[in-house]
Order: C-alpha cells, then sequence, then structure tokens
C-alpha cells in the first residue's frame, strides 16, 4: 500500500543526496552531521515500542549506492535511541514526515549498528552518506494489523493469478461437478470464485470476516470417492478413518490468511455461525496438481460437509 509513495520519496531523496551534501550541514554535540530536508506538518515523534518505516538509503565517498529500502519498519527502542554520533542519533532527530542527510562513519554503521565487519574496500573512517525519511508512526497492534492486511492482499492477488493460470482445468473441474449436481438433482449456490457450494442446515450467528479465528467441523471426501479426513469422530467411524490416538474436535484458522486451501477461505467466509454447508471445490482451488495422499491425486476435486461453529475477533 505504500509502494507508490515510497517510490516517489526515493526519488526525491536521491536526488537530494547529489544535489545537498556539499554544504549546510549542522554537527550535533556527537559529531554527528547532519541536514534537514523536509520537515514534516505534525512534529510527532514515537513512543517507547512504536514502530516506524523509514525510507533509507546509504551511499559510499563515491556515489556506490550500499543498500536501499522503503518503508523498513523499526521499534522504536530507548535503549538503541539513545546511542550518539550515529545512524540512531539520525533516527532519534525524526518526526513523522521528516527527511534528512547525516554522513556516519562506515565504522559505527557496520561494526556498531550492523555488528558486521567493514567491507575490505571501504574506510572504516569513510563518511556513508544516509538518507532518511519516516514516513509513518505505528502502535505495535496497529502495525502488525496493516502487515497483516498486506499480506492477505497478496495472497488474494497470488489466488487470483493461480486461478487465471489455470483456468482450463477449472472449466474442467467445473463441468464434472455441475454433470454430478445434475446428475442428483442438487441445486448449488456458485462462489465469487466459480466454486459450487449447497447449505444444508442455516444458522443464526454472523458471518466471519478476514482475520477472524473460526473453529470448523469437517469431512472430506474425493468427489464420488473415498473419504479421507474429518475432525468429527462418528464420521471417523463410520468411514474407516478412526485413530484413537486423535482428539475429535473442531480444526481452528484464521480466515483469509491463507493457512487454509483457497476453497475453505473462500467457502467458510459464506456461512453465518452455526451454518452446516457442503463445498465442491475444483483442483485449483484445492491441492491443484499435488498428489497429497493416496486418496488426493493430482486434480483432485474435493467434497467437503463443513460446520462453523465457532467465530472469535483476531
Amino acid at each position: 500500500m505504500f509502494r507508490s509513495i515510497n517510490l516517489v520519496l526515493a526519488v526525491v531523496t536521491l536526488v537530494l543526496v547529489s544535489c545537498g551534501t556539499k554544504g549546510g550541514f549542522e554537527t550535533a554535540e556527537s559529531g554527528l552531521q547532519y541536514q534537514f530536508i523536509n520537515k514534516g506538518s505534525s512534529g510527532v515523534q514515537p513512543e517507547e515500542g512504536q514502530v516506524i518505516t523509514l525510507n533509507l538509503s546509504m551511499t559510499s565517498k563515491d556515489d556506490s549506492l550500499i543498500m536501499e529500502a522503503s518503508a523498513m519498519p523499526i521499534q522504536k527502542q530507548e535503549q538503541m535511541w539513545s546511542i550518539k554520533g550515529g545512524i540512531e542519533e539520525a533516527f532519534s532527530m525524526l518526526s513523522e514526515g521528516d527527511s534528512l542527510v547525516a554522513k556516519i562513519k562506515a565504522g559505527d554503521l557496520y561494526q556498531r549498528t550492523w555488528q558486521m565487519p567493514v567491507p575490505p574496500n571501504i574506510d572504516p573512517e569513510e563518511l556513508i552518506t544516509c538518507s532518511i525519511g519516516l514516513e509513518n508512526i505505528y502502535d505495535e497492534a496497529e502495525f502488525q494489523k496493516q502487515q497483516a492486511l498486506a499480506r492477505v492482499e497478496e495472497i488474494e492477488a497470488y489466488r487470483l493469478q493461480s486461478l487465471d493460470e489455470k483456468k482450463d482445468q477449472m472449466a474442467t473441474d467445473i463441468e464434472i461437478i455441475d454433470a454430478y449436481l445434475a446428475k442428483n438433482n442438487i441445486q448449488a449456490q456458485t462462489s465469487k470464485s466459480g466454486m459450487r457450494y449447497t447449505i444444508i442446515e442455516e444458522g443464526s450467528g454472523s458471518k466471519p470476516e478476514v482475520g477472524d479465528k473460526v473453529q470448523v467441523n469437517y469431512t472430506g471426501n474425493v468427489l464420488e470417492g473415498d473419504y479421507f479426513d474429518t475432525s468429527v469422530e462418528d464420521h471417523a467411524r463410520e468411514f474407516g478413518l478412526y485413530n484413537a490416538g486423535r482428539d475429535y474436535e473442531p480444526f481452528e484458522f484464521i480466515l483469509g490468511t491463507g493457512g487454509v486451501i483457497h476453497g475453505w477461505d473462500e467457502g467458510i467466509a459464506l456461512l453465518n455461525q452455526g451454518t452446516k454447508a457442503r463445498l465442491y471445490i475444483p483442483s485449483p482451488m484445492g491441492y491443484g496438481d499435488q498428489q497429497r495422499s493416496e486418496v488426493i491425486t493430482a486434480n483432485s476435486i474435493l467434497e467437503f460437509e463443513v460446520e462453523l461453529v465457532g467465530i472469535s475477533n483476531n
């Protein structure tokens, strides 16, 4: 979500580094040389434990780029912020929206901050030009939420691309599923990606949202084939799957975060708490061309009877 902003800031920063480091630098009591390029309007500085995201680039004395990062997260810890004379002091000067250029000794950067040897082609006394912009400040929980949402967007994009690449297999599987439904006089609904599902018993609770922790009872079989797993003890005994050493209880996962197959993430999101349903999952929304077991072979169409028994906000 920050990519376009980061790109603009990175370009502006590099231009300023190339044309603004010859003069105008102030010197802190520690000896740190710095020059503010931009002052943000908020004046807000991070508090202990908060997470900041930085745009950062470092260049050597011959203008060779050493490193560059956008939206790099760092958690404020006073023990680090209080270190003088290095890049940590430069961090401590910044408020939200600020950017500055600082000159840091290579020895301080490599040996103290990064805790690694200075490369043989760099003099430890050489001044590294560090261009730093403080983009955003987050409470730790909010930052984790932002990261999780970004991860969800990545998962969704990957799944859409995968379905597009496997559209022929998807079409083949849907044709097989529809023929099966017609043969058995089953009236099914269609999810946004084309998966078929039926409601066996409607629940009265709310629907889960992405990021919620859900608890699901399930029994799975290959379409018109063998059963391979269940969380319900009675079904395990009925279908020859019973394992005395297993605890039979609802399966728990975080909805929409890629912890389960695509068909589950999409299908469970359609259900109210307490609902029992049957999901007919095309192989591209299941395990694709992977063979998962003797029962689940490559391009297996999966059928799951599921019950959404619990939802908790996560």
